[in-house]
């Protein structure tokens, strides 16, 4: 599929088979009680994960950052949701935080 340059790439949960178990995993409806937020749900998945699930978890939430990196935080909260996942992200900086927890993981 060709995208033109600067043209915004679309979603499609199948793009993401790590992230579409990764999501409800870690990040359902009681993520809250379990883990306290989803930054420490992402360092959960990152204490129970193989190296090859990290680096694939790794790798498709690079892609989506770069796909919904500029998008609103509501489009960020439906990403999720159609991922699996219960936790709706209250600001930039929630998703920012998973995103460099997750991006900086060793394997």
């Amino acid at each position: 599929m060709n995208h033109k340059k600067g043209a915004m790439k679309p979603f499609d949960k199948a793009d993401y088979p790590a992230l579409l178990e990764f999501v409800p995993a870690y990040l359902h409806q009681d993520f809250g009680e379990e883990y306290g937020s989803a930054a420490e749900a992402a360092r959960a998945f990152l204490a129970d994960a193989s190296g090859a699930e990290i680096l694939q978890v790794k790798e498709e939430w690079q892609r989506l950052h770069q796909v919904l990196g500029d998008r609103s935080l509501g489009e960020w909260q439906a990403a999720l949701r159609q991922l699996g996942g219960a936790w709706q992200p209250q600001s930039v900086q929630e998703v920012q935080s998973v995103s460099e927890i997750l991006l900086r993981a060793e394997a």
